[in-house]
């Protein structure tokens, strides 16, 4: 009889639903502040968050674990996980001509 294979399971720090650790996103912090680690290798202590649900990278959502610099994570996840344009290029408009 062949047993099944382990499923890791962790869970998301912004909505707590668990769910495999291949379908989150690890979050590590360090010295320098949090850095994302798509890889899962990176020492220190990680956190996940839901790389498809745009809700999960709320600044607010962030702070349990990156408090102060959470508007940085929540700025950095939108800008790696591409939902939203970069900021300076909604503020230019092109000029009538």
């Amino acid at each position: 009889m062949s047993r099944a294979k382990h499923i890791p399971i962790r869970q998301c720090i912004a909505c707590r639903e668990r769910r495999p650790k291949r379908e989150l996103l690890r979050i590590v912090m360090t010295e320098g502040g949090p850095v994302l680690d798509p890889t899962g290798r990176r020492p220190g202590r990680g956190a996940y968050v839901c790389p498809d649900r745009p809700e999960c990278w709320a600044e607010k959502k962030l702070r349990r674990l990156a408090g102060a610099k959470a508007a940085e994570l929540a700025l950095a996840l939108q800008m790696v996980l591409g939902n939203v344009a970069c900021p300076a290029s909604q503020n230019e408009q092109p000029s009538p001509q």
